[in-house]
């Protein structure tokens, strides 16, 4: 029977202690703040970083350490006849094109899957995985599965304010020339139409008709009984809990609407104040 491992990233924001729990191997991701590196969840929080945006600092985030990446994929290899690697995705961070040239030089068979975004989709995917791996399932299999629900998965993205991502180069030329308008609220996503690069989908004038925009496109793409519906937050609760209140009065179901913090690597580039909704058809087999 076919060995395998899955591995992720805290872009996911996954904890160590969710991961051992899962039996899914994380890597920490990077945060530099006036010139100390920190590994992301094990020497910094994410409110440490919510903490840090609130008094004005610009934290810069780097992939994983190249030589964890080696050493993790070198243990693994003694052990596993194949890896799962769903890192942040390739149109945010170098991770994933390491991962691909770390598992050529040591000969192994690493699937990397760009799921086109990160956070609640890159924790979703890598949980589908696991739990397929434990029904037994080949690879191929699992690619099979999971892939339609990726390629039909979206992000949705409303800021407050666009020069963090901007700053961080996370954004398209369309995106970033956004940047210095005044009074314009664009509707951002990210997914495989984007691939993995954040862009506009919608300009609008006020907060409130962004945040309408985003409920009705929500809405329009979804199956309501089977999709989960991922409303992440950098420090404002209060949106979050305003969009799951819409959501249920248009019918969605309550278990699959879930709310949760933007992780760290990913809130020092939106910034305070992001509401992000993300969503994924739930599993069938």
């Amino acid at each position: 029977m076919e060995k395998i491992a899955v591995v992720t990233d805290t872009g996911s924001n996954l904890s160590f202690a969710q991961a051992k729990e899962l039996g899914i191997y994380l890597l920490p991701l990077q945060i530099t703040i006036d010139e100390t590196t920190y590994q992301d969840t094990l020497e910094i929080s994410t409110q440490d970083i919510y903490n840090e945006l609130a008094n004005g600092k610009m934290p810069k985030t780097s992939m994983a350490a190249y030589q964890k990446i080696y050493d993790l994929f070198e243990e693994l290899k003694k052990d596993y006849d194949t890896i799962f690697a769903v890192p942040l995705t390739n149109g945010l961070s170098t991770n994933a094109s390491t991962m691909q040239s770390i598992a050529r030089e040591l000969e192994m068979n690493v699937h990397v899957i760009d799921m086109y975004s990160t956070c609640e989709i890159e924790k979703h995917v890598a949980i589908w995985i696991k739990r397929l791996v434990d029904e037994h399932k080949s690879s191929q299999e699992i690619l099979d599965i999971i892939q339609p629900a990726i390629d039909e998965s979206n992000s949705l993205i409303l800021v407050k304010n666009l020069q963090h991502l901007k700053r961080g180069g996370r954004l398209t030329p369309m995106a970033a020339a956004l940047a210095g308008l005044l009074k314009i609220y664009p509707v951002l996503h990210i997914n495989k139409s984007t691939k993995g690069r954040i862009d506009v989908l919608n300009k609008v004038r006020t907060e409130k008709r962004a945040d309408a925009y985003a409920i009705d496109k929500v809405m329009d793409d979804i199956d309501i009984q089977h999709t989960h519906i991922y409303i992440i937050h950098s420090n404002f609760l209060e949106g979050a809990d305003h969009f799951k209140k819409c959501f249920i009065e248009k019918g969605v179901p309550e278990q699959n609407i879930h709310i949760d913090y933007i992780s760290s690597v990913i809130a020092v580039h939106t910034g305070l104040g992001c509401i992000a909704i993300q969503y994924i058809r739930e599993l069938t087999i």
